[in-house]
């Protein structure tokens, strides 16, 4: 076993000393706690070594649902770095994490306790940052119990599922001044600043139309109906309650658990989930604090034959003051006009130019209007610093978290960049279900999300900048908006302290 230090120089971040492990080797957690125990009371709280390991809960390990199954990607991403050591791992289903997730990472996480409900992670008093990577509907409350505990945060996107709770974060992390970093991982990609840098300093020439796209190749069965029998799964330790949490509890359906985000009450589908990395960079480039003026949604589950209650076919058109913003799902289809399959994409069309920018790649497209001898655009292609988009994105966006938390630089992705994203994406998906239409005939109000799928959904709606909501387009629309917005906490959760009763 690799000797442990304690290091007392260092940048800013967190309340106690973090402990060194030399090598690859990981100090036992009992270790660890005896020493930070002792430096705690002569340390003081801003103290940590540029060489440390910081420990970090990690929020949401559940390899069998596809829209947490996230978490354990950031935990590989961590532990990559070799700047994190894991102490906590955290599902509601625990046997799940101890059989599946230790056994991939081996020694590194052996020590690492294993717990069923986050709040436990928050209370260590060992745990330095805290990864959140649950269902979109549980990024809020984990983020704000962390905040106010002080502890650092890594959030994956989007931040929230409400705009109440995008409020309720944003306010949470600036008042403690957590370091906190979004999992808006383009941002942290050479060829993404090189775009945003290109369309800042005009490359282009003025930009008045931006195109975002994700392009889903889903077979129209997709996951089927889902299956309905809750014990084959809670007998096996999922805690359905606690896995629904503050929304209004449905009855149990195998895709609600493991496909949650293909459910409105949960989250806004791929314009929350996809769109966030998309629209993240569109606002980047035009401007980080900026929002639409108004917003016009259409789409429909249309083709799709199983159980999801977000569309599968939806596209929505942002009004800005000096430019449009478009965002578009398929779930069934990825080709585009030109027979290629590009997935995903975010498009700004210039004077000169057109740039589009993914995961694979820059391109640039000259035009032949509006080239002059003193501002000219050459068709060009900028390659990603390298293939491996871990190597591209995500492992330099966690190195720059843990330089963050070391005191020596700045998240890439701040809490006001993430707020604003999600947001954009947000109003989008608000717009939808505020034309919601149900072939059982089902009224929605705004508040409880009927069992089913909308057949089609959208509105055309003004956005107040001012007021934080809808202000104009169909009074009815408008009301059902806000109210979606901004929909009450149940089941005993809160958006204040002590959040639940």
């Amino acid at each position: 076993m690799a000797e442990t230090k304690e290091v007392g120089t260092g940048g800013l971040g967190r309340g106690e000393g973090i402990a060194t492990v030399a090598g690859a080797a990981v100090v036992t957690v009992a270790a660890k706690r005896a020493e930070a125990s002792v430096y705690k009371s002569i340390l003081p709280a801003t103290v940590l070594g540029a060489n440390e390991l910081i420990r970090t809960g990690h929020i949401g390990l559940d390899y069998s649902c596809q829209c947490r199954g996230g978490g354990i990607d950031e935990l590989m991403f961590s532990i990559t770095t070799e700047c994190f050591q894991p102490i906590m791992l955290c599902d509601t289903r625990r046997s799940n994490v101890e059989k599946r997730v230790k056994p991939m990472f081996r020694e590194k996480t052996a020590d690492a306790a294993v717990v069923d409900d986050f709040r436990r992670v928050i209370e260590n008093r060992d745990v330095d940052a805290v990864v959140v990577a649950m269902q979109d509907h549980w990024h809020c409350l984990p983020v704000l119990y962390a905040a106010e505990a002080k502890k650092s945060v890594y959030c994956r996107v989007p931040l929230c599922s409400t705009l109440a709770e995008a409020q309720a974060v944003r306010k949470a992390v600036k008042d403690s001044g957590v370091v906190f970093q979004g999992g808006t991982v383009q941002r942290s990609g050479q060829h993404f600043l090189k775009a945003v840098e290109m369309i800042r300093n005009g490359h282009i020439g003025k930009v008045a139309r931006i195109e975002t796209f994700s392009l889903d190749n889903t077979d129209i069965n997709g996951s089927g109906m889902g299956e309905t029998d809750a014990s084959k799964y809670t007998d096996k330790g999922l805690n359905w309650d606690m896995d629904q949490g503050w929304v209004e509890h449905k009855p149990f359906n195998l895709n609600r658990w493991i496909n949650s985000c293909m459910y409105l009450d949960y989250s806004g589908g791929k314009i929350t989930g996809w769109g966030a990395h998309l629209m993240d960079i569109a606002m980047m480039a035009m401007g980080d604090e900026l929002q639409p003026n108004s917003v016009t949604a259409v789409g429909g589950k249309y083709l799709m034959q199983d159980s999801r209650t977000t569309p599968d076919s939806l596209d929505v058109l942002y009004r800005f003051d000096d430019f449009v913003l478009s965002f578009t799902n398929r779930a069934w289809n990825p080709l585009t006009f030109d027979g290629q399959q590009p997935d995903h994409g975010i498009v700004f069309y210039g004077e000169r130019s057109i740039l589009r920018v993914d995961r694979r790649g820059l391109d640039v497209y000259a035009s032949k209007q509006n080239q002059t001898a003193d501002k000219t655009t050459a068709t060009e292609r900028i390659d990603p610093e390298t293939p491996d988009q871990q190597a591209a994105l995500n492992l330099p966006h966690w190195q720059n978290f843990a330089d963050s938390i070391r005191g020596t630089a700045t998240p890439n992705s701040p809490i006001d960049t993430l707020f604003n994203t999600t947001r954009v994406c947000l109003i989008g998906s608000c717009a939808y279900v505020a034309g919601a239409h149900f072939n059982s005939g089902a009224k929605f109000d705004g508040t409880s999300m009927p069992d089913e799928a909308p057949i089609f959904g959208g509105a055309t709606l003004d956005w107040n900048a001012e007021t934080q909501q809808f202000a104009g387009g169909n009074a009815e629309a408008v009301k059902i908006a806000n109210r979606w917005a901004y929909r009450e906490y149940q089941n005993g959760w809160n958006l204040k302290p002590p959040h639940h009763a």
